[in-house]
């Protein structure tokens, strides 16, 4: 069965231009509207529709007010969100998406490249396939087959260093191996395993199987290496005592190891955090706060949390070449973070524009994203960190 697309877009010459590129691509039905009112009929009509591209300013219904529309539907599409008149709002448009209740969206300030745009494209549709775009859809009971199979892995993103011009950190994330539907991302499990109390099993699985990295590889010593941390595990003493001696049996440093909460769960319970996560300060472990920028907590209140770095949110890192108020807001944040003496990383970098701007501005800042590395399996990672014809002294 195809993807349906629908490019709302007020500008003929823009709106066919866009439609050609789209069609180029397997599997795909592309439908076309010339302003948010027409785009909005359309969907209404259209018993399925995987893809939403739209220019948030056009005249009539402008792309803003058909987000709007669109969320009234029972299954919500995916979103491309395009601008060239006000690209700064462009963020601010992808948050008001998020609050409406759409998981999957990207934007685009114009001009862009084909090559980027279509990038896009595949990967919102991608995001649509499979039982993975209703969690729901994979049974508790298959999940838990899966882990006592162990078709769970980790597979392994790397972080760069601008001085060293290297690796120096990978950062663990979840996949499932499915014998039925292929290789599976976080959304498919992560949720339904947190909501039912089972995330712990997986955690250590990915615990074990990355510490494993480090010990049995010798390029991979000299690594950092990112853990993430689901909420529930912060108020779970047993699986920290189990954690350190998971480490210490390895004899692998604890200051190698970076154990990621998100910006929401470090503030939700702030006493039980704070004492979870100072308990593991002691310990010599170092501590993340991810996806900051994303949620609302005030700058100030870094200083009560023992962290030693501060992940950006790929929403202050996307178009940070062209978004102006952004970089302004960069600026502070990065300012911040150094008065605090946190070592600072920026994801979500998937264009060579918004590397170029960083490396340019901030020289001390870490860098992860898929322009620069993608995840990939244990076994793929010596060759893509450039290890595989190095010695092993090396």
């Amino acid at each position: 069965m195809p993807f349906h697309i629908l490019i709302a877009e007020d500008s003929t010459s823009q709106r066919e231009a866009l439609a050609a590129l789209c069609r180029t691509l397997p599997d795909v039905e592309v439908h076309e509207a010339s302003d948010g009112r027409w785009a909005a009929q359309l969907a209404r009509k259209l018993t399925q529709l995987d893809l939403v591209i739209t220019d948030i300013n056009m005249p009539g219904m402008d792309g803003i007010e058909l987000i709007q529309q669109l969320s009234r539907h029972v299954q919500l599409p995916s979103l491309l969100l395009l601008s060239g008149h006000v690209p700064e709002l462009l963020s601010n448009c992808m948050r008001a998406a998020e609050e409406l209740g759409f998981a999957n969206i990207a934007y685009l300030a114009k001009p862009f490249e084909v090559d980027t745009l279509l990038r896009e494209v595949q990967q919102l549709l991608l995001q649509r396939q499979g039982p993975g775009t209703a969690e729901h859809a994979i049974p508790l009971s298959e999940i838990f087959t899966g882990l006592a199979h162990n078709q769970f892995c980790a597979h392994f993103q790397p972080i760069y260093n601008q001085h060293e011009h290297r690796a120096v950190q990978v950062e663990a994330l979840a996949r499932w191996q499915h014998p039925a539907y292929g290789l599976l991302g976080p959304a498919s499990f992560i949720d339904r395993l947190e909501h039912e109390g089972f995330i712990v099993l997986l955690t250590r699985r990915i615990v074990q199987t990355s510490l494993d990295l480090l010990t049995r590889n010798p390029w991979a010593q000299d690594l950092r290496l990112s853990i993430n941390l689901s909420r529930g595990l912060l108020d779970d003493a047993e699986f920290f005592d189990w954690l350190i001696k998971e480490v210490e049996e390895r004899q692998i440093p604890p200051r190698q190891i970076v154990l990621e909460i998100t910006e929401t769960m470090a503030f939700s319970n702030l006493g039980n955090t704070l004492a979870a996560l100072l308990r593991l300060r002691m310990r010599g472990f170092e501590l993340s706060l991810d996806d900051f920028g994303a949620g609302h907590t005030n700058l100030e209140q870094l200083k009560d949390l023992p962290i030693t770095e501060l992940k950006l949110d790929r929403s202050l890192i996307k178009n940070i070449h062209q978004a102006h108020r952004t970089q302004s807001i960069l600026d502070g944040i990065i300012r911040i973070g150094q008065q605090l003496q946190l070592r600072m990383v920026a994801e979500g970098i998937d264009n060579p524009h918004d590397l170029a701007y960083l490396q340019g501005r901030y020289p001390e800042l870490e860098l992860q994203g898929f322009y620069l590395g993608r995840p990939v399996a244990s076994s793929e990672l010596s060759s893509h960190l450039g290890y595989a014809n190095r010695p092993a002294s090396a």
